[in-house]
Parts: structure tokens; sequence; C-alpha cells
């Protein structure tokens, strides 16, 4: 009998800071960077987008004087052309402490770590397996995985692998503790990825 996994009871059981605030999407680049290596692509690329409202706040100095400056980021988006959610890491994804990329140093529960964050995971890959090209989309929420169902078969040759995790709906208490500066969202990502 397969066990299954409550993902808002193991979400609860992860202890993150507002000081990690951006641990789910250094996770979200991490797979990015896994997916690659394990891919025979030649033009490797990882693309980070940074979504903030649109809207300009105004802060109040301490001279009375008004500055503007921008709004907080809402949601991420990776994006990357590694090999995607094929049969074996899809399978990996719906398994709690998965051992697919222990030897990487993985422990299986980086994603439920996006959910500490965020409200939701949307995820959409094209890939290529056993000759034919495929998409998979679906949501990840503290519900879990939704649609569960298996991927629509993509027709023709003109395709290439890309797979896209949007990051969305940053829980206030984290989303406030990360800086509104683009700048130092790139260096702490590189910071953290680098090694």
């Amino acid at each position: 009998m397969q066990m299954t996994v409550n993902v808002a009871g193991q979400v609860g059981q992860i202890k993150l800071g507002q000081n990690k605030a951006l641990w789910p999407l250094f996770e979200t680049v991490i797979n990015s960077i896994q997916s690659l290596e394990d891919t025979d692509t030649e033009q490797k690329q990882i693309t980070i987008e940074a979504l903030r409202n649109p809207n300009v706040q105004m802060r109040i100095n301490a001279d009375g004087t008004k500055t503007e400056e921008p709004s907080r980021f809402e949601q991420f988006i990776v994006t990357d052309n590694g090999n995607g959610f094929n049969e074996a890491n899809f399978k990996s994804f719906q398994e709690a402490y998965s051992q697919l990329k222990v030897k990487k140093g993985c422990k299986g529960i980086g994603r439920f770590l996006w959910l500490k964050a965020f409200e939701k995971v949307v995820i959409s890959s094209i890939y290529q397996e056993n000759g034919k090209w495929y998409l998979r989309e679906f949501a990840f929420t503290l519900s879990g995985v939704s649609p569960d169902e298996v991927p629509k078969e993509l027709e023709g040759d003109n395709y290439t692998n890309l797979t896209r995790v949007t990051l969305t709906g940053f829980i206030a208490r984290y989303r406030d503790a990360v800086s509104y500066s683009l700048e130092s969202l790139a260096k702490k990502i590189i910071e953290h990825c680098l090694p």
C-alpha cells in the first residue's frame, strides 16, 4: 500500500525565519541548475524574473520629505531549458523525501519550502521523452498537486525543453522581509547559489 503525505502538515513542520525569506527562490534556482546538469542541452539557460506591483510607494523620511520607492516583490518566475518534469522527475516531485537527487545532497523536501512563503506554485514544463514531446502543467498548493493527470502529448517536433516555475502569492511576513532592490536580490541569489 502506497503512503500519502499531507502537504499542509508537511509544510507546517518546516521552520523558515523571515531572514530566510528568499530560500524558496534559491531552491527553485538550484533545481534549475541541477536540471541543466542532467541534460544534454548545449545552450543551457536560466532566467529569473522578479515581479512587483507596478504602483510606486511613498516613504516619509525622518526630515519629513517624501521619497518614491518601488513596491515589494510579489512573484518570482524561474525558467530553464533543462530536462523538465518528465515521468521520473514528476514521480520524485510527488514523493516526500525522494531519493532521486540524494547524491547531489538533496533531501527531497525543497518543494515544501515553496509553500512556506508562497500561496501557490504554478509549473509548466515542455519536455521530450521516448522520442515524443509533452506538456505537463499543474499547480502546487497546501491542498497538493492539481490537476494530477497524465501530461498532454504535443504534435509535431518543433519544440525545445522549457520549464517555468512561478512562485506566486508571496506571504506578507516573508515578502516584507525582502529588500526592495533588484541589485540586492541578484547579489543574494549569486551568493547563495554560486557555491
